[in-house]
C-alpha cells in the first residue's frame, strides 16, 4: 500500500507520515500492518490500529511529467517492475534501486533476499597491484546467476564505468564463477571492481577494492637531462613532477634533499624543485623519489651535464623557445606551452652549434580524447555509448576555427583517435546509427580540409603509413551502418556516402551516381547480389566517394604496374557489402570514373600523354605504408571516362600513366649491365692513366687535359658505384642509406658534368687563345672549385629544400623526386652544360675546317675530314652530349626507341670514355705500349741473367 492510501485509511498514519516528511524533506512510500476494530458508536468510522510501520522508499518532487523514487537501504523493486521503468540517472550501476516513473506509480520496494548466493574469492581485502602487472578477480556467484556485468568505480567514487572484453580485459563466466582478467594494469584501473548479477529475481553485487602501486608512467613533465654552465653566475632549478592521484606525497632528491618534503595539492601534476646554486664537480645524476602511503614509491633521474671553462657548448638562445646553455653533444629539451603536452628538442653538435628545432607538442585536449578512446578499446567503458560520445567530441574538435589542430602531431593524434574508434566498433561488432554515422562523416570531411602541406605532409613524414591508416579506418566505420529499409545517403563537402539495403523480396541492381566532379558511378548486378542474399537475411551495400583523400595517399605503386610515371586521375571510391553473416570481400563490381582535367596536374600538362589504369589501394604493400595495385581489376573505356571491373571490394581509383614503357625488364637489364661494364672500364682507364702519367704529361696543356679526364673518370666511377648499390635499397625517406645514395649520386653525376664543362672550356681556350698560356698554380684551384664545389652546393641545397618536405626521393627508386621539382636541380645544370659543350664542339669543328680544301693539297682533304670525325667521336662521350637524348625522351610522345638509345649510350658511358678518351689517344697508346715493352724487356733480361750458368 502506498502513502496516499495509508493517509486516506488512517489519520494516525498521516500524522506519522507528516513527521517523516518533515524529517526527510521528501515524500515517502511504505507499507503498514493494520487491524480494524468495531465502531465505538453508531455512524462512526471504523477504528484502525497500526502496530507496525515500514518505510521502503523515498520519492523526489515531480519534474515535468516524471518523478524519481529511490529504494531505502535493504530494499529494491521487483525485477519485473524494474524492467518496465527507466533507471534514475545517478543510479545506472543499480537500476533496480531507483526508478523514474511517469503517471502510474511503480508501487513500493521489496526487501532484498539474504545475500547467501555469492562469496568473493579472493577475500574482500583491498588488493595492491604493481603497475604493469596483471590483475585477476574471481567471484563465486552461486547456482542460477544470470546477467553478469562488471563495473569499475573510480577511487574517489565520482564515476562508474562498465567493463567489457577489450585489448586488455577478458571477462569469463563459467557456470557459477565469474572471472575478470586485466593485463598490464595502470593507475587508470584502480578503484572498486563490482560484479553485478541477478539471482532468484534479485540483483546482487560483489565488490573488490584494487589499488595500483606508483610506477614510471606516474612521472610526468620531467626532463631527463639539463646542462649547467659553471662560468655563469646564476644557478638552475631541477624539476620533477608526478601525476596527482589525490593523495599526499613525500618527495626527496638524492643527492640534494636533507629531509623529505610534503607534496599535496589539487593541481595535476604535482611538481617539486631542487635549486642548484653551485656547479657540481662533474656530470651528476640526481634521483627524484616520490612516496605515498599505500602506493609505494616512484622515481626519476635527472642528469646534470656540467659545462666547465673551455668546454664547447651551445650558448643560450631564444629561437622558437628559451634555450639554456647546453653542453656539446647533448640534446636540449623544453616543455611545451601550458595547453600542449610533450617536449621541444634541439641538438647541440660536438662543435657547439645549435641544430634544428624539433617540436613534439600535442594539444592536451586531443591527447585526453585519444587516451579516453584507448581505454575504451582496452575494455574500460561501454562501447556503444562511448563511441557516440567520442565521435561527437571529434566533430567539435575538428571544426574550422577551433584551434586545437595546429601541428602535425595534433593531426597524428586525431588520425590515431579515428583509427581507435574504428577498432572499438569492429571489436564490439557495433553498427552505427544514422546520427552517429553523420557525425563521423562530418569529422572526416573536416579533417580533409586541413592544410595538405603544413599538416598532412609533415605528419606523414613522421608516420608514412598515416594516410593509409586513415583510409582503412574510414572504410571500417562506414561499412557498419545500422541496417535500414531502402536507400540512404549522406553528403558533405569532402565526402559523399550512398547505400542500399536488400533482402530476397527487394532485389534489384545496385546502381549509384554521385553528385561530384568528375563523374563517378558504381554498379553491382542483381545476379551478384542474389548470391550474397542467400548467405543471410539481408545485404547492406555502402559506397563512399572521397574527394581529396586520394591526393594525400603516398605515391606508392606495386611493382606489377611497371616503371611508368603515374598521377592520380580520378576521385577515390570505397565500397563495402555487409550481410547478416558478416562482411563480404569478394564480389564483381563495375565503376565508371571520369578523368580529372589534364591541366590540373603539372606532370600531365608537361608530358601530354595519358594511359588509364584501374587500381585499388592495398594496405599491406610497402611494409604497411600501402600502395596502388591493379590485381583483380580490368580496365576499359575511351575518351574522358574509364570503366573498372574488379573482383574484390576496397578503395578504387584510376592512375594515369605518362610515357609507359612496355618492356621495362630489358631497360633495367641493359641499364645495370651497362653500368657494371662502365665501372670495370673506368677502373681500367684509371689504371692506364696511372701507368702512362709521366710519359703523357709533359707540359701545361697535357696536364690540364689529363687532369680533367682523370676527374671525369673518378666522378663517373663513384656515381655508378652508388647507382648500382641503390638498386638493392628500399626507396624511403626513412631509409637513411637510400637518402645518402641519392645525395652522392646527385653530387657525383653533377661533378662528372661539371668536369666535362671544364674539359670543354680548356679545349676552347687552347684553340681560341693560342698564345695565352694558363698558369697551373692559379688555374688548378679554379677548375677544382668548378668541378666539385659547384655540384656540392647544388646537391646540398636539394637536400635542404626537399628532404624536410618528404619530396626528395622517388617512391620507386633511390633518386631525385620528379613530381615536385627536386629532379630539376639535376636536369637543369646538366642540360645547360650539354648546350655549352655543343657550342664548344661546334667551335672545335670550325677550327679544324679553317684550312680550306681549296688551299690544301687534295690529299689533305681526307686527313681533315677524318680529324673532324675523330674529334666528334672522342669529344661526344667526354662532353656528355649523349644526354641530349634525355630531352627527346622527356618531350616525345612516342619515345621508346629514344629510351633505349638513351639507356644504352649513358649506361655504357664509361666504356666509351675508355675507348675514345684513352685507347684511341695516340699519346696514351704509345706510352702504354712503350711501358709494356719495357716491362717485357726488363723481365726477359732478368730471366736471361738468372739462366746464365755460373763459371766453373
Amino acid at each position: 500500500m502506498g502513502l496516499a492510501d495509508a493517509q486516506l485509511a488512517a489519520p494516525g498514519l498521516a500524522a506519522i507520515a507528516e513527521g517523516s516528511l518533515e524529517r526527510l524533506r521528501k515524500p515517502l512510500a511504505g507499507s503498514a500492518a493494520i487491524s480494524q476494530q468495531a465502531p465505538s458508536r453508531a455512524g462512526s468510522h471504523p477504528v484502525l490500529t497500526i502496530f507496525s510501520l515500514l518505510l521502503t522508499s523515498e520519492c523526489g518532487p515531480v519534474q515535468g511529467a516524471s518523478r524519481e523514487c529511490r529504494c531505502l537501504p535493504g530494499y529494491e523493486w521487483n525485477r519485473d517492475v524494474c524492467g518496465q521503468y527507466a533507471a534514475c540517472g545517478a543510479f545506472l550501476l543499480s537500476p533496480c534501486s531507483c526508478l523514474r516513473w511517469m503517471a502510474e506509480s511503480p508501487g513500493y520496494c521489496q526487501p532484498l533476499l539474504p545475500s547467501t548466493a555469492g562469496t568473493a574469492s579472493p577475500t574482500s581485502a583491498p588488493q595492491l597491484i604493481p603497475a604493469g602487472d596483471n590483475l585477476t578477480i574471481s567471484f563465486s556467484l552461486g547456482a542460477g546467476a544470470t546477467e553478469v556485468t562488471w563495473y569499475l568505480l573510480s577511487p574517489d567514487g565520482s564515476s562508474t564505468r562498465e567493463l567489457h572484453n577489450g585489448t586488455q580485459t577478458m571477462l569469463v563466466t563459467n557456470g557459477s564463477v565469474a572471472v575478470l582478467r586485466v593485463s598490464s594494469i595502470s593507475a587508470d584501473w584502480a578503484g572498486e571492481y563490482i560484479c553485478q548479477y541477478v539471482c532468484e529475481n534479485s540483483q546482487l553485487q560483489l565488490r573488490q577494492q584494487v589499488s595500483i602501486l606508483l610506477g614510471p608512467e606516474d612521472i610526468v613533465q620531467t626532463l631527463a637531462q639539463v646542462s649547467m654552465n659553471c662560468s655563469s653566475s646564476g644557478g638552475i632549478n631541477l624539476r620533477c613532477c608526478i601525476r596527482n592521484r589525490g593523495k599526499a606525497y613525500r618527495v626527496s632528491w638524492i643527492p640534494g634533499s636533507r629531509a623529505p618534503a610534503d607534496l599535496v595539492g589539487d593541481t595535476d601534476p604535482l611538481c617539486h624543485f631542487l635549486p642548484l646554486e653551485t656547479c657540481p664537480a662533474q656530470d651528476t645524476r640526481y634521483q627524484c623519489v616520490f612516496e605515498s602511503e599505500g602506493l609505494g614509491a616512484a622515481q626519476a633521474v635527472v642528469t646534470v651535464s656540467v659545462i666547465q671553462a673551455g668546454d664547447p657548448f651551445c650558448p643560450s638562445n631564444d629561437s622558437q623557445g628559451m634555450w639554456a646553455a647546453t653542453k656539446a653533444g647533448q640534446v636540449a629539451e623544453i616543455l611545451c606551452p601550458d595547453n600542449r603536452a610533450g617536449t621541444v628538442q634541439r641538438s647541440c653538435s660536438a662543435g657547439g652549434v645549435w641544430g634544428e628545432v624539433i617540436s613534439k607538442c600535442t594539444h592536451r585536449e586531443l591527447l585526453a580524447g585519444l587516451y579516453s578512446a584507448q581505454l575504451v578499446l582496452a575494455g574500460l567503458g561501454n562501447p556503444r555509448s562511448e563511441l557516440a560520445r567520442l565521435t561527437e567530441w571529434l566533430r567539435v574538435e575538428t571544426q574550422p576555427g577551433r584551434g586545437s589542430v595546429s601541428s602535425a602531431w595534433d593531426l597524428l593524434a586525431l588520425v590515431t583517435t579515428v583509427d581507435t574508434i574504428s577498432r572499438i566498433a569492429g571489436n564490439a561488432g557495433l553498427h552505427l546509427s544514422s546520427s552517429t554515422m553523420a557525425t563521423f562523416l562530418a569529422v572526416i570531411s573536416q579533417m580533409l580540409d586541413f592544410d595538405p602541406q603544413a599538416l598532412w605532409a609533415k605528419a606523414q613524414a613522421d608516420l608514412p603509413s598515416m594516410a593509409s591508416t586513415f583510409l582503412q579506418s574510414i572504410e571500417n566505420i562506414t561499412r557498419r551502418p545500422i541496417p535500414a529499409d531502402g536507400n540512404f545517403s549522406f553528403t558533405l563537402p569532402n565526402v559523399e556516402l550512398q547505400g542500399s539495403v536488400f533482402d530476397p523480396d527487394s532485389l534489384t541492381d545496385y546502381s549509384k551516381t554521385f553528385h561530384v566532379q568528375p563523374l563517378l558511378q558504381i554498379h553491382i548486378s542483381q545476379d551478384v547480389l542474389e548470391q550474397l542474399v542467400q548467405l543471410g537475411a539481408n545485404v547492406t551495400v555502402t559506397s563512399m566517394a572521397l574527394k581529396t583523400l586520394g591526393g594525400l595517399l603516398p605515391a606508392n605503386y606495386d611493382p606489377g604496374l611497371g616503371s611508368s610515371s603515374y598521377v592520380l586521375g580520378s576521385l577515390l571510391l570505397s565500397s563495402s557489402i555487409m550481410s547478416s553473416n558478416g562482411s563480404v570481400s569478394q564480389a564483381e563490381i563495375a565503376i565508371t570514373f571520369g578523368h580529372r582535367n589534364a591541366t590540373e596536374d603539372e606532370a600531365v600538362a608537361a608530358f601530354g600523354e595519358e594511359r588509364p589504369q584501374c587500381v585499388f589501394w592495398d594496405h599491406g604493400l610497402f611494409q604497411g605504408e600501402g600502395g596502388w595495385s591493379s590485381q583483380g581489376c580490368q580496365t576499359s573505356g575511351t575518351g574522358t571516362t574509364t570503366k573498372c571491373t574488379c573482383q574484390h571490394l576496397t578503395s578504387f581509383s584510376i592512375l594515369m600513366s605518362i610515357h609507359s614503357i612496355t618492356d621495362s625488364f630489358w631497360l633495367d637489364f641493359l641499364s645495370q649491365f651497362g653500368v657494371c661494364a662502365s665501372i670495370l672500364a673506368l677502373i681500367l682507364c684509371l689504371g692506364i692513366y696511372y701507368l702512362v702519367w709521366r710519359s703523357v704529361v709533359r707540359n701545361k696543356i697535357s696536364y690540364f687535359r689529363y687532369m680533367t679526364l682523370v676527374n671525369i673518370v673518378l666522378s663517373l666511377l663513384m656515381a655508378n658505384a652508388w647507382f648500382l648499390g641503390s638498386t638493392w635499397m628500399t626507396p624511403s625517406h626513412e631509409n637513411k642509406l637510400c637518402v645518402a645514395a641519392t645525395f652522392f649520386m646527385h653530387f657525383f653525376y653533377l661533378a662528372t658534368f661539371f668536369w666535362m664543362l671544364v674539359q670543354a672550356l680548356m679545349l676552347f681556350h687552347h684553340l681560341v687563345f693560342v698564345f695565352h698560356q694558363l698558369a697551373k698554380a692559379s688555374v688548378t684551384p679554379l677548375v677544382v672549385t668548378i668541378g666539385y664545389l659547384c655540384p656540392l652546393i647544388i646537391a646540398a641545397a636539394a637536400v635542404a629544400v626537399y628532404y624536410p618536405k618528404q619530396g626528395y626521393i622517388k617512391t620507386m627508386a633511390c633518386w631525385l623526386n620528379g613530381h615536385n621539382g627536386a629532379i630539376y636541380t639535376f636536369s637543369v645544370p646538366v642540360l645547360v652544360i650539354v648546350l655549352l659543350n655543343v657550342l664548344i664542339l661546334f667551335v672545335v669543328v670550325m677550327k679544324l675546317m679553317r684550312p680550306s680544301v681549296s688551299e690544301e693539297p687534295k690529299g689533305e682533304d681526307r686527313k681533315i675530314l677524318l680529324g673532324i670525325l675523330k674529334a666528334v667521336l672522342i669529344l661526344t662521350p667526354i662532353f656528355g652530349l649523349t644526354w641530349g637524348l634525355g630531352i627527346i625522351t622527356m618531350t616525345s610522345k612516342n619515345s621508346e626507341v629514344f629510351y633505349y638509345m638513351f639507356t644504352v649510350l649513358n649506361a655504357f658511358q664509361g666504356v666509351f670514355i675508355l675507348v675514345f678518351g684513352c685507347l684511341m689517344d695516340k699519346k696514351v697508346w704509345d706510352a702504354l705500349l712503350e711501358r709494356i715493352q719495357k716491362e717485357l724487356t726488363s723481365g726477359a733480361t732478368t730471366a736471361q741473367v738468372s739462366l746464365t750458368p755460373a763459371p766453373v
